[in-house]
């Protein structure tokens, strides 16, 4: 009678063929988070009716995960745009009323934690060398009732603009938020800081900037 055939144990190659589905679960996975990654971006807060991305929803206040701003590209160089916007306050204003002297521009929003952060280093800064530089800051994404209580809580003095659509952003290269950007007296982007700075940090960048 002839011998029955038995399969051969499993050898190192059929062992690490049997990876290759584990690993192809990992890279699925993967993309999977970098979609919605991406998902998150496209719905950061537009307006009063703002739709809040889920991994906000189980948090408030302090704790928020901050949403990515919109993309951009390398605006090193570039010129300002020149149309008008609203104030925060009330009224228009450009980046055009600036020029003349040397500008940071911080754009920041009050689901955005790190900006948060940021704010009171940047209004001690300028307090100290508003001589030197001009400050504004871009309220980008946001309800104007958020974004007036958050100006008011971090005690920011200097002009705000407001930038509900996320267009301005888009124009000026901001890919993360917060994110500044130093401006010659030309009105020329001189350089982009992605994420939150300390006053040190700042003081280095207008040194730089004013130097």
């Amino acid at each position: 009678m002839p011998a029955t055939e038995t399969s051969p144990p499993p050898g190192p190659d059929r062992r690490n063929r049997r990876l290759h589905p584990l690993l192809l679960g990992t890279l699925a996975a993967v993309v999977a988070l970098a979609a919605a990654v991406v998902t998150a971006a496209l719905l950061a807060p537009t307006g009063d009716d703002r739709v809040v991305p889920e991994v906000e929803l189980e948090l408030s206040g302090e704790d928020q995960v901050p949403a990515p701003a919109l993309g951009g590209g390398d605006v090193i160089g570039a010129s300002l745009p020149t149309e008008d916007l609203s104030r925060l306050e009330g009224g228009l204003g450009s980046f055009a009323d600036y020029r003349g002297t040397p500008l940071v521009i911080n754009f920041f929003a009050s689901w955005c934690t790190p900006c948060v952060a940021e704010m009171p280093a940047f209004e001690s800064v300028h307090q100290e060398r508003g001589d030197q530089v001009s400050f504004v800051g871009v309220n980008l994404r946001d309800p104007v009732g958020d974004a007036r209580a958050l100006v008011a809580r971090t005690g920011v003095t200097y002009d705000v603009l407001v930038d509900p659509e996320g267009d301005v952003a888009t124009t000026l290269g901001v890919v993360v938020m917060p994110s500044t950007l130093f401006v010659s007296p030309e009105g020329r982007v001189t350089d982009i800081a992605a994420g939150e700075l300390s006053a040190e940090e700042l003081r280095r960048h207008i040194d730089e900037l004013v130097g």
